[in-house]
């Protein structure tokens, strides 16, 4: 009975999702918006094989009231070379007010006004994010990854998000750079990534921000209110903070009644793990993250989880269902390959056929989707990964899953970053 009630909530839930994503439409703005002050902040740690892509990318944004913010957190290879050589930086007195501790010294590049370089001692993303913030000088402020690229028009479109004065935070689609920006024939593991995001942002996500109950804003690109940011106290460190902050924003939004949004127009693109171990590494961590999280805002979540649209999907969707699921695919995984019973239900062999067909049926949707929102996105090859999606890469999350939740009580403070790629990108 409990093995029945369990398939039943994981398969309701995931027809659910695919039905609301098709419901999930952005806002249509129709008038001219004046460009609010954005302030780019992107932490570094041991980024300089990419920087000169991210910078590309940078001055290719069709955006005028911004400014960048490079915080170099204490990288161990060339980074702040690498920074100063494409920059062309000078020291950069601020204002003491705004000055930490960590901070070692500031510049400003002589070649592009608008963008500044904090060099500052190790303490992690979230400590950069947050002196990031404390000097961003801008209405809104942007968080991305060291290796990410800003489609040239996701600024403006963001910023027409943010017109409606309820909505606090929003996040925008990644999309797997190499699918993107890279003509080498791509591997099988960048592929699978590739329509992971592809399924995990044009259904998932979708599905969550036509619920009103999106969980996560990605750290590779976010979108927040300076002043919300600031009344809740900063960035936390932790494995996740992306999932932290969305959480702790999301409270926020329930308490006074404002927005955390989806935009499916913004676009932007982060580079992936190119090796299975690498991925396993970065996916283990996402897990551990996302355990933390949890905990860290049990309070918050479990108290409304009747309240609050996000507390219900993420406890009892994301949490427990998916949790469920997972371990009971694995017993009768193991049932079946062991034949402890004998002549297996034929309805259950039945429903897992139907779940095939059904992930199929996903991701051909997702991967239209994504055609549709990014027209020159080459779609054949993702075609031919939803067989080794069903094959291989959803064991893989299982994987991910078990050794995350488990490793989580044994290391819940190391930080893995995945190694940055050689890769030649067309920004």
């Amino acid at each position: 009975m409990i093995f029945y009630l369990i398939i039943f909530t994981s398969t309701f839930f995931s027809i659910y999702h695919l039905l609301s994503s098709y419901k999930f439409k952005n806002e249509k703005f129709f008038h001219h918006i004046s460009q609010k002050g954005i302030s780019i902040l992107v932490p570094c740690f041991n980024e300089a094989p990419i920087l000169k892509y991210t910078i590309e990318g940078l001055l290719n944004i069709d955006y005028d009231n911004l400014e960048v913010i490079f915080i170099n957190d204490g990288s161990k290879d060339n980074t702040l070379q690498v920074l100063y050589q494409l920059l062309d930086l000078s020291v950069w007195e601020i204002n003491t007010a705004t000055s930490t501790s960590e901070i070692i010294q500031t510049y400003k590049s002589n070649k592009y006004p608008f963008i500044y370089v904090i060099d500052k001692s190790n303490n992690g993303k979230a400590n950069s994010l947050n002196i990031g913030a404390l000097f961003a000088k801008k209405e809104l402020i942007v968080t991305m990854d060291g290796d990410c690229i800003l489609e040239k028009n996701a600024l403006i479109t963001m910023n027409k998000t943010f017109d409606d004065k309820d909505v606090i935070a929003s996040g925008g689609v990644v999309h797997i750079m190499q699918m993107f920006k890279l003509d080498n024939k791509l591997s099988r593991i960048v592929l699978m990534q590739a329509l992971d995001y592809i399924k995990g942002f044009y259904i998932y996500k979708s599905s969550l921000a036509y619920n009103n109950a999106l969980s996560i804003i990605s750290g590779a690109f976010g979108v927040f209110r300076k002043e919300v940011i600031k009344e809740i106290g900063g960035f936390k460190v932790g494995l996740g903070e992306d999932i932290d902050i969305t959480l702790r924003i999301q409270e926020y939004a329930k308490k006074y009644n404002k927005k955390v949004i989806f935009n499916r127009k913004a676009i932007c693109y982060t580079e992936c793990p190119e090796s299975l171990q690498q991925l396993i590494k970065q996916r283990v961590r996402w897990q551990k993250g996302f355990i933390d999280a949890i905990l860290n805002n049990s309070d918050f979540l479990f108290k409304n989880i009747i309240k609050s649209n996000v507390c219900f999907y993420i406890i009892i969707d994301a949490l427990l269902s998916n949790s469920f699921s997972t371990v009971v695919v694995i017993i009768n995984i193991i049932l079946m390959i062991t034949k402890v019973i004998y002549g297996y239900p034929l309805h259950i062999f039945i429903y897992y056929l139907s779940t095939i067909l059904f992930n199929i049926i996903c991701s051909v949707i997702a991967i239209k989707g994504a055609k549709k929102n990014v027209p020159y996105l080459k779609t054949k090859r993702l075609y031919f990964m939803i067989i080794l999606d069903i094959l291989f890469f959803q064991f893989l999350r299982i994987f991910f899953f078990l050794m995350g939740t488990v490793t989580y009580y044994f290391d819940n403070k190391y930080w893995y970053k995945v190694n940055r790629t050689n890769n030649c990108y067309k920004v």
